[in-house]
């Protein structure tokens, strides 16, 4: 898929060379500088971030910081970015002179590394506009984005760290039972809050914070803010 067919026309075409530009295949000037995608990629991080943000914020009005926190996370992601990048064909463009394929990352990072190209050409609104109105539509279901907010363990750790309680999950495996085969008990500050069980050692302690994270929901003082 080529620059033109995703929405804009670039300026100045040597930026994305440089974003597409992998570190085993580096130029480099007559003063010594190493140049590759990096640098555009730490910028592209930055940008990535602040544009996700906002949209979010604008698109869920209701939820709290913890809820957007999650979400954005999820959405860039080294997987989610890693996967996006191969969508758009950013995979097939880039230059390497090593075998790049086993590194499942570094596509996600060429796609940041674009991102930064593009604002340094096209400017942070122009940016923004190609996330807002190609980006997200296309490769995005936020009904999908909104169950990241069902990680009931994660977000049990984030109040955790939030209101400085340590907490401990304690997984045992019952091997009578195949259906509950894990048995998960969750201590807060040493003191047992929670059990669950499941099929799987993850299932177990998603059901444990789920109970918890019910429980203390219900409590007149929403002691745990969600």
């Amino acid at each position: 898929m080529s620059i033109s067919q995703i929405g804009f026309v670039p300026g100045n075409r040597n930026l994305y060379k440089l974003a597409l530009l992998h570190k085993s295949a580096s130029h480099y000037t007559k003063d010594g500088t190493v140049l590759n995608y990096e640098r555009l990629e730490f910028l592209g991080d930055a940008v990535l971030g602040a544009i996700v943000a906002e949209l979010l914020y604008k698109f869920f009005p209701l939820k709290d910081e913890g809820f957007l926190t999650r979400v954005r996370s999820k959405v860039v992601s080294r997987e989610s970015l890693n996967e996006l990048a191969i969508n758009i064909g950013l995979d097939k463009a880039v230059v390497a002179k090593s075998d790049i394929s086993r590194n499942k990352h570094v596509y996600g990072d060429v796609f940041e590394a674009f991102i930064g190209a593009m604002f340094l050409d096209q400017g942070f609104a122009n940016t923004q506009k190609f996330i807002d109105k190609f980006i997200f539509p296309n490769f995005f279901n936020i009904k999908d984005l909104v169950t990241v907010d069902r990680n009931y363990k994660s977000r049990l750790i984030e109040w955790g760290q939030k209101n400085k309680k340590e907490i401990s999950f304690q997984v045992d495996e019952n091997f009578r039972s195949r259906r509950n085969r894990f048995v998960c008990k969750i201590l807060i500050a040493g003191e047992l809050k929670g059990c669950g069980k499941g099929a799987s050692k993850k299932e177990a302690e998603q059901n444990a914070a789920e109970q918890i994270i019910g429980e203390m929901s219900r409590e007149p003082e929403k002691v745990l803010e969600i």
